[in-house]
C-alpha cells in the first residue's frame, strides 16, 4: 500500500474541533489522486483517464487538528473497466481512523463514455494489487 500524508488544515475541522465526516472524502481523493498519478503519470483528464463512481467510508475515529494522519492506498479488484481501492486513514500510533472503498471506472471526457481498459494500464494496476 502506498502511504501518503496528510495534512490537517484549521478549515477541515468543525464546530467540535476534529476534522469534519464531509472532509474525510476529500483527504482520501489527495492521496486516491497521488496513487494514480504516480502509477500511470500520463493519464489526461481531459482524455482519457479514470473516474470515481463508487465510496463507501467508514469512520473508525475522530481526527483532531494535532494528529498526523495518513493515507494508505491499494488496489484491491481489477475490471475491464474499472478499479477497485482499498484506502485507510491511519495515525502514526497506527490506530485507524476511517476506512474506504472506492470503484474507479475508465472515462473518455472527449467521448464522455467509458472505455476498456488499456493493457498498459491494467498490468500498472495489477502489478500493485493487494493479495486478497
Amino acid at each position: 500500500m502506498k502511504k501518503t500524508p496528510i495534512q490537517i488544515r484549521f478549515t477541515d475541522l468543525d464546530i467540535f474541533g476534529h476534522v469534519n465526516n464531509a472532509i474525510y472524502a476529500e483527504l482520501f481523493d489527495t492521496a486516491r489522486y497521488a496513487f494514480i498519478k504516480e502509477l500511470i503519470p500520463d493519464m489526461d483528464p481531459k482524455g482519457k483517464s479514470v473516474v470515481l463512481v463508487h465510496l463507501e467510508t467508514n469512520f473508525r475515529k475522530q481526527i483532531l487538528f494535532t494528529d498526523k494522519v495518513y493515507v494508505e492506498t491499494g488496489i484491491v479488484k481489477v475490471g475491464d473497466r474499472s478499479i477497485g481501492m482499498f484506502q485507510r486513514m491511519v495515525n502514526g500510533d497506527g490506530s485507524v481512523h476511517a476506512d474506504s472503498y472506492g470503484v474507479l471506472s475508465t472515462y473518455d471526457a472527449v467521448r464522455q463514455e467509458s472505455f476498456p481498459m488499456p493493457e498498459e494500464w491494467r498490468g500498472k494496476f495489477e502489478s500493485v494489487k493487494e493479495a486478497q
